[in-house]
Order: C-alpha cells, then structure tokens, then sequence
C-alpha cells in the first residue's frame, strides 16, 4: 500500500474576510487528497477570524492560530511554517484562488529540488480575468545559485512550494527579509528551486492587498538614499548568516559586503563585470554591462 504524503498548507491571515471564502474553498477543493491548512491570524480586527472558526468546525484538516498583537507578514508565516506536519508546504495568500489541481501538479513536478513555484493569472477584485501571467513582466526561471536573489530579486511566495525538512531548517527566518525572499535564496543557495511555466493561482489584484508580488520594490521608492543603504547592508548581513551549502554563492555575497561602500569604487565595477551572469541573470546583456558601469558611482546595490 502506497502512502500519500501530507502536504501542509501554510497561511497568514490579516483583515482578509472579503476573499478568505473564495480562497479557503479553492484549497479544500484539491484533487490531492491528503492536506492540511495550517492558518497564523495576525490580530485581524475584522471578520477574518469568525470566518477561520466557522470553517474549521467541519472541515478538521483546519488548524488555527492567532497573534494577539500584530506581527507583520513574515513572522506570521514563520509561525504558520513551525506548525505543519507535512513532508511539503505550499504557501498561500488570504485572496488568490488556487486551480484544482495545483499541489498535485507541484508535486507531482517536484525532482530533487527544496522547492518548486508556479506562473500565476493575474485577476482583478472580481475574480475575472486580466489577461496577463506574472510571467508576462517577470523573468521566471528555475535557480540552482543563490546569487541572484543577492540583488534582491522577488519570486510569486504564493505559489512556492516547498520539502518539509528544508522549510524547518531555514527556520528563524530574519526580519529584515520578506519570507519568500528568504525561502527562495536559501533554497537556491542549497538543491534549487524550480520553476513550471504553468498558471497555478489566479493571483488577485485589489486597493485592499497588503502586500503582493512587487511591492515591496515600490515601496522602496518612498524611502531615502541612506535608508535604501541601510535596509541593503542588513539584507546582506541577514544572507551572510543562512544555512546555505552553495560556495560559489558565499564567496560572491563575502565580496559584496567588503564591496559595499557610498564611494565611487573601482573595484566594485569589476567585481559586477566578472560576476554579472551570476547576479544579474534577470536582465538582457545590455542592460547587464550598463548596471555594472553604474556600480563604480552607485553605492547601493
């Protein structure tokens, strides 16, 4: 007799009540028959936790938690991830809809790599359609270098999934990272992380959203040069401490942090020349060698 591996589903709530239904019926729905759905609330002052309670009372595969004070989004994860039991653990927002039969085909996609992650429909606050994938403006790809998230490339965290013993040993993940960058480098920086060119999540877009797949770059746009500095230095620093078996990707993130300096430098030109297939895979070749003549002005990475 063949035994069906669990695979947890690691959600953080926060004043989400307006699509959580949607979202939650989408994941009881899977054509892979052995799930669970482990939620972290994160002190919603909304419906949001009256609706987790109401469908954990007939479907037991439901596991809540509740923060009694905010924590953010990453610590909320975090804590979800401590609570699975499962061999893997797919990630989940509070408003996307998730196709059928997504975890099986991860899984059934999923080689010998630490994670796996999806292309996604992008649709709008009514469910419908808007006719683009986030590949369509994103460069999705599979990684087997933690390099190129040192520049601090994004992956779609809603629809990364991931082995159970690998999201346990990445465990604290460090404030200064959001957790899907932070999943997505150490799992690249370890056996992989591997992409399919298949839309597995109708990814909502929405006024309400908190946080999503790029916006943390444009939030960034509202901060100063020297903060800008700052927040990199301690993503770096945050990096330089993961649990990380790639040496390639060590030695090019110690060189970064002796490179990181506010003074035109010379030296930090070249290292992006010799480097810039590593760090700079996202990116056409002419954009590549122009980002790394900037590096001799350009403090910030």
């Amino acid at each position: 007799m063949t035994t069906v591996p669990l695979v947890s589903v690691a959600m953080a709530t926060y004043n989400g009540a307006k699509y959580l239904r949607e979202q939650l019926n989408s994941i009881l729905l899977q054509t892979y028959p052995n799930l669970e759905i482990v939620i972290t609330d994160d002190a919603s002052s909304d419906e949001t936790l009256t609706i987790l309670r109401d469908f954990a009372k007939s479907h037991n595969q439901i596991k809540i938690f509740r923060n009694r004070i905010n924590q953010g989004l990453t610590p909320s994860f975090e804590q979800s991830i401590k609570n699975c039991r499962g061999e893997f653990i797919a990630i989940s927002d509070q408003d996307d809809i998730w196709e059928i039969n997504k975890i099986e085909i991860l899984l059934n996609a999923m080689e010998n790599e630490d994670a796996i992650y999806s292309d996604s429909e992008l649709i709008d606050h009514f469910g419908l359609s808007l006719n683009k994938r986030i590949s369509s403006f994103a460069n999705l790809k599979s990684f087997y270098s933690g390099a190129p998230f040192l520049m601090g490339i994004y992956l779609p965290g809603h629809s990364l999934m991931m082995q159970g013993d690998f999201a346990r040993y990445i465990l604290p993940m460090p404030k200064e990272m959001m957790y899907d960058r932070w999943i997505s480098y150490c799992a690249a920086a370890n056996n992989g992380i591997k992409y399919i060119h298949v839309p597995l999540v109708k990814y909502r877009q929405h006024n309400s959203k908190h946080f999503g797949f790029g916006m943390a770059k444009n939030k960034k746009n509202h901060i100063s040069k020297n903060q800008k500095f700052h927040i990199k230095l301690m993503e770096l620093q945050a990096c330089a401490k993961a649990p990380v078996n790639d040496e390639e990707t060590k030695i090019i993130l110690q060189e970064m942090l002796n490179r990181f300096t506010r003074r035109p430098s010379l030296a930090r030109c070249l290292f992006f020349f010799r480097n810039r297939d590593k760090l700079l895979v996202i990116k056409s070749q002419i954009r590549k060698l122009l980002f790394c003549l900037k590096m001799f002005f350009k403090s910030n990475y």
